[in-house]
């Protein structure tokens, strides 16, 4: 391991000098000498060595001066005092400025070989880890998620570079939360738990959804992965957290929401008059239905014509009639409840089930509603079309116990109310077919 490495060796003895390279310098890739403080200074800079083994008694500066630049400039440098100088306040300022170790001489070189070697192993594995960590960060930095590994006292040690081009440069980032420009260990704008709280606790992976802000201030939908980094014991070492920024999913999301409610409303409604669609109206009379059913109570569906409708589009054409259909839609929905389902089956034909009704009386009264709803005339496109419907109501149980058998005995009583001269309503009678 020492073969591939540099010493920088301070000695003002010459002969020491010659000792040293004799017994050491076969084991390094090379061996730098400095006879002064000052030039031990220079070579460090030039040479940028990976070992220092340096006398305390130099000419001008002291080896301890040499040192405190020295650790200015690196506080882990391998330093190793090579003295014969045994004083006690020496030995407490090498200790003060982290050398690595206090050589006494004259100097036992089978010492001094094993704490070189023991260095050396320290210098090769922090290589390997700088090796393996810049590997990891070439292969984070190609992540387009933004990731953090981040210390338990929330400080990061490791970011991307996706989470370094979504951090705001002016924010101070050395926490995790500061990231989402917080000054306290919180996450989001929404009041959700910090991930590492939970994964603290059960040592377990989560996903939540925060909104965090980015570079220029806008909020985004993120969803947050942290998972625990654990020893050999369990125990958590450390937190790896992945950001995936969900706003445009939500969006395109909400978007097809959106059309899905858009399509659906569209297959359930007239497209002239917006009304329940047959297909609707069919839906809404079964849960009538077993309603009633249950309750032991009634229901009316009232199936409405308009009369001599074919006349109007015949006159004004179908675009008036088409104007007509809309107005009469806009009149009936005046006198219904929100409750109550006024549907178009097609044509001029409405269909109308009213659930709060319990006797003939109330029927018999919203139809009259109904009827007055055609005395003033409709002004469609510049004319004043005069118009009334026929009316045919069925009630639920005593006219039919299913959709099919109402809506028929509706449609009879309609046509009969139009035999009989139009402009009316008609209930279902058995006699009537």
């Amino acid at each position: 391991m020492l073969k591939s490495l540099t010493l920088l060796y301070i000695e003002d003895d010459e002969s020491t000098v010659r000792s040293f390279i004799n017994a050491f310098g076969d084991y390094f890739k090379e061996v730098v000498i400095g006879r002064t403080a000052e030039e031990g200074l220079e070579l460090f800079e030039k040479c940028s060595p990976d070992i220092l083994i340096t006398d305390l008694q130099l000419p001008k500066m002291s080896g301890l001066e040499m040192i405190k630049y020295i650790r200015q400039a690196n506080s882990s440098f391998p330093i190793i005092v090579n003295s014969a100088f045994s004083d006690t306040h020496l030995l407490l300022q090498s200790i003060a400025l982290h050398v690595d170790n206090y050589i006494l001489k004259p100097t036992n070189p089978y010492q001094l070989l094993h704490v070189l070697e023991k260095i050396a192993h320290v210098i090769t594995l922090e290589k390997k880890l700088n090796t393996t960590r810049e590997i990891m960060q070439t292969i984070i930095d190609g992540i387009p998620d933004p990731i953090l590994y981040i210390e338990p006292d929330y400080t990061i040690s490791m970011m991307n570079k996706a989470a370094k081009e979504q951090t705001d440069e002016s924010v101070l980032v050395n926490k995790c939360f500061n990231v989402a420009q917080k000054t306290a260990p919180t996450c989001s704008e929404d009041s959700s738990s910090c991930p590492m709280s939970s994964v603290k606790k059960t040592k377990q992976p989560i996903t939540l959804r925060h909104i965090r802000k980015d570079r220029e201030g806008n909020k985004r939908n993120v969803e947050v992965y942290m998972r625990p980094v654990l020893d050999a014991k369990g125990e958590i070492t450390a937190y790896i957290e992945i950001t995936h920024d969900i706003t445009k999913y939500l969006s395109v999301q909400d978007e097809l929401i959106a059309e899905t409610e858009k399509l659906s409303h569209i297959s359930m409604h007239d497209s002239l008059t917006h009304l329940p669609n047959r297909r609707l109206f069919m839906d809404r009379i079964e849960q009538a239905i077993e309603r009633k059913s249950r309750s032991k109570e009634t229901f009316g569906v009232f199936f409405i014509d308009l009369d001599h409708f074919k006349e109007i589009n015949d006159s004004l054409g179908h675009s008036s009639g088409d104007a007509l259909l809309i107005e009469v839609a806009k009149r009936m929905q005046q006198v219904i409840r929100k409750e109550d389902t006024l549907s178009r089956f097609g044509g001029d034909e409405f269909v109308l089930i009213i659930e709060d009704g319990f006797t003939i009386e109330h029927f018999s009264k919203i139809a009259e509603k109904i009827q007055k709803l055609f005395e003033e005339p409709f002004l469609i496109n510049t004319h004043k079309v005069i118009s009334s419907c026929s009316i045919g109501i069925s009630l639920f149980p005593q006219d039919g116990v299913n959709a099919e058998l109402l809506l028929s005995n509706a449609d009879v009583a309609m046509y009969a109310s139009k035999n009989a001269g139009r402009h009316r309503f008609q209930f279902f009678d058995s006699k009537l077919i």
